[in-house]
């Protein structure tokens, strides 16, 4: 398996065999997506994330947001979510961000736990009802 980043002519294609994968990823110029590829460069997984400024009085900062990131379900827990986590960290840290941030929903435990073993941090998003929807993942870099 190698991890490498997607071709803007490989989304356009993607886009056309699955119209809903632009829920989830678009082109831009502080986008980047990555594709876990197998030994016939087959797409086993992707990871699509975004640079942006951090919503909050910081003086400009600007951090990596994981949009999305998927495996395909039988090869799951294999290290391809790692690997492709870690990549998108080494890009970060080369554009000089302070952190790289996701959020999953709090019903999806492999997803907590991914993020667990890569170093990230969890915080939970409880609602003033006390309803917690989900966790916001944040991994500092500087």
């Amino acid at each position: 398996m190698k991890i490498r980043q997607a071709t803007q002519n490989e989304i356009s294609t993607w886009f056309e065999k699955d119209p809903n994968i632009k829920n989830f990823i678009w082109l831009g110029e502080n986008t980047f997506t990555l594709f876990a590829v197998d030994a016939e460069d087959n797409n086993i997984g992707f990871l699509f994330a975004y640079y942006r400024e951090i919503p909050a009085p910081l003086g400009g900062k600007t951090e990596c947001f994981i949009n999305v990131i998927d495996v395909n379900e039988s090869i799951r827990g294999k290290g391809i979510g790692s690997a492709l986590i870690q990549e998108a960290v080494k890009m970060a840290k080369e554009e000089n961000v302070i952190q790289v941030r996701a959020y999953c929903d709090i019903n999806n435990v492999a997803s907590h736990a991914l993020w667990l073993k890569n170093g990230f941090g969890i915080s939970p998003v409880k609602m003033p009802d006390g309803q917690i929807l989900g966790s916001f993942v944040t991994y500092r870099i500087v």
